[in-house]
């Protein structure tokens, strides 16, 4: 009798007790062999599966999830989305060490929430190859909006190369990726874009090329596979829960079938959107609500943001009727005013570049998501920064280091303005928290944990700061973040843990990089092989040459540059020639129209002075020019182009004014 009269009392004092449940989980991450597109690749996957397994718990769940690293590398596992204790989150060096091979993390952590989330690992650049699974959770009374079927959809983009190689192209600034994808920017297709004053003037700016999306993918995924299939009936209603766990990719989601209903964003209930298309960001999530309609098989397709492909996820049965194709996204007219900064589109074509922002307006809360008046309020200013040419991404001019956090105080409403000044988007994720979306909704404003920032463009985000200790606040766009674009969120209130104190020093190792481009053709030779992090650079440039002079002539300058920014390097070296050893001094500096110029002093007194500039006048061929005054061996010049061949090679030729005319191979390595 004491037994019930027990269970009554915890009913009756504690309903949520009452029905908590444990719901447990085992997930094992190891290689497995994939065939996406016709060729064996090693991926990871979890539970044998790409993408893993999903998660699904009702509100008020105790999650324990067993993870197990089969691998014979380090992983980790983020739960994207959840509000959980810190020593959950999984972030390596931030929250959590590591998970060593052969060992298993047990995670357990209560259920706050209710909606669609996912989790990914946040070790190097795993989650590229094939390590992320979805989160669905029931909310207590049950969801708001009823439908008949409730599918999960993940979105993904798939790249045969190792993820290691692709940020090494990336760093080494080759423009390959954008040519095998048709998003090179020229001369010629400004002409045909009818473009030309909008090229000027953003290389006027200094502004490096749009690219909307960094990598040339070989596929884009809907739950693995580039086309996805729901059986269901005429005037069904179906939900369904898009996560984009893509890389780099961005992706415009339309239905053939009629509009969709946006109902709710990043796991939280909004009022419902009825919209044709909208282009979903990295790392969001959406649930969308379709009514199938009568007579065949309607596609949803969810298109890549630089138009490059897309995934289909097909909805009914019968004859298939597909969505219409988005327009080509424009490279080139990205609207600037005379300072640089994003004004209002005046063409219809140029929605295809598409802002996950040019919806967020109409997103609205179903309640209202107000802090606290009476809580103090801290301001801060994020620019978000970037070197194309160097791949280098970081936020008010710093990659990622121990030693500069964001640091806030428990009990404040902290609002970040969030300045975008590179020609991309970065989608924001911010651990441990929702954020309000400034959005002009008022009391309603969207709760939302990552937000896309788009080119030239601002966002403006708060939160109440109800947390404790780090968390972790990045670019989505894993190379990005890889490349420095983040920071830790640190709470001032309590001091980090002796364990993690031990191992933040590891937060952000610098991986240095090597890179050799030079040309080898009849009559010289020239280039440049540098080994360099995101700050130091050390590099050997040379040029020999053999043609119309009596011996061998060189010049070889061994330098170390210390980079401020992508517009000046300083540096130090030794000049080493036919004639003498000196050492040198002097700065590289980027000039309008994207012009290098270089001045330089040496140990004798001489002077200098160097422009060099390049343009692409196609997709594969490009001229360029160098010209170059010495206080003692006085003028010479250049003047060549390149035809490009693949990522590494293009074939060259060029007049020299000392050494004539020859032709030959560009290399890239």
């Amino acid at each position: 009798m004491k037994k019930y009269v027990f269970v009554v009392l915890i009913f009756l004092l504690c309903p949520n007790l009452a029905f908590t449940e444990e719901v447990k989980y085992q997930i094992e991450i190891d290689y497995k062999t994939v065939n996406v597109t016709g060729k064996n690749i090693q991926a990871m996957a979890l539970n044998g599966s790409i993408p893993g397994p999903t998660l699904r718990f009702s509100e008020g769940d105790i999650a324990k999830i067993s993870f197990h690293n089969a691998m014979d590398v380090a992983t980790s596992v983020h739960w994207h989305g959840i509000l959980l204790p810190y020593r959950q989150d999984g972030v390596p060096y931030v929250t959590n060490p590591p998970i060593a091979p052969g060992k298993t993390k047990i995670f357990e952590f209560p259920i706050k929430q209710a909606g669609t989330y996912w989790f990914h690992s946040h070790t190097g650049l795993q989650e590229q190859r094939g390590v992320y699974g979805a989160i669905v959770i029931t909310p207590r009374e049950g969801e708001r909006v009823s439908s008949d079927k409730d599918e999960v959809i993940i979105l993904s983009d798939w790249t045969n190369e190792n993820p290691d190689d692709v940020l090494r192209t990336l760093k080494s600034g080759s423009d390959y990726y954008s040519l095998k994808k048709g998003s090179m920017q020229s001369l010629s297709g400004a002409v045909k874009e009818g473009a030309l004053t909008n090229l000027a003037q953003r290389s006027w700016m200094r502004m490096p090329p749009m690219d909307i999306s960094d990598v040339a993918y070989d596929a884009f995924l809907a739950n693995g596979k580039t086309e996805t299939i729901l059986p269901a009936e005429p005037g069904e209603k179906i939900r369904l829960r898009f996560i984009n766990a893509a890389t780099a990719t961005y992706f415009h989601l339309q239905f053939a079938g009629g509009p969709i209903q946006i109902i709710s964003a990043d796991g939280m209930d909004v009022q419902p959107i009825s919209t044709d298309h909208f282009l979903m960001a990295i790392a969001e999530t959406y649930d969308l609500v379709v009514t199938v309609p009568p007579g065949g098989s309607y596609e949803l397709r969810a298109t890549a943001q630089d138009g490059s492909g897309h995934s289909s996820i097909y909805i009914g049965k019968g004859k298939r009727i597909y969505a219409p194709d988005m327009p080509k996204p424009s490279i080139y007219k990205m609207p600037m005013d005379h300072e640089g900064m994003q004004v209002k589109r005046r063409h219809s074509r140029m929605a295809a570049n598409g802002r996950a922002s040019s919806f967020y307006n109409k997103l609205r809360s179903v309640e209202k998501t107000t802090l606290p008046p009476e809580n103090p309020k801290r301001n801060i200013r994020l620019t978000l920064t970037g070197d194309m040419e160097r791949y280098i991404w970081s936020i008010n001019g710093e990659t990622l280091s121990p030693d500069n956090s964001i640091r806030i105080r428990h009990g404040e409403n902290v609002q970040f303005t969030l300045v975008n000044k590179t020609m991309m988007h970065h989608p924001m994720h911010l651990h441990g928290h929702f954020f309000r979306v400034l959005n002009g909704q008022g009391e309603y404003s969207p709760l939302k944990h990552t937000i896309d920032v788009p080119p030239l463009g601002t966002q403006i985000i708060e939160f109440e700061a109800n947390e404790f200790n780090d968390w972790f606040f990045h670019c989505h766009v894993l190379y990005h973040a890889k490349s420095g674009m983040a920071r830790v969120v640190s709470y001032e209130d309590k001091e980090l843990a002796t364990e993690l104190k031990s191992i933040r020093s590891k937060l952000y190792e610098e991986t240095w990089y090597s890179k050799v481009h030079g040309k080898v053709q009849s009559h010289m030779s020239d280039g440049k092989a540098a080994i360099s992090n995101s700050r130091n650079i050390f590099a050997a440039r040379w040029q020999v040459g053999w043609q119309r002079v009596d011996d061998t002539d060189y010049d070889i300058e061994l330098a170390y540059d210390r980079y401020f920014n992508r517009f000046l390097n300083v540096y130090t070296g030794l000049s080493i020639t036919n004639d003498y050893e000196r050492g040198v001094l002097g700065l590289r500096y980027l000039l309008p129209f994207n012009m290098d110029s270089t001045i330089r002093v040496d140990s004798a007194g001489e002077f200098r002075v160097e422009l060099e500039q390049g343009l692409q006048l196609t997709n594969r061929f490009g001229v360029f020019a160098d010209v170059e005054y010495d206080t003692e061996k006085k003028g010479e010049w250049l003047l060549g182009g390149k035809y490009t061949l693949t990522k590494s090679i293009a074939l060259t030729g060029q007049y020299h004014s000392d050494f004539g005319a020859g032709a030959g191979l560009d290399f890239r390595f």
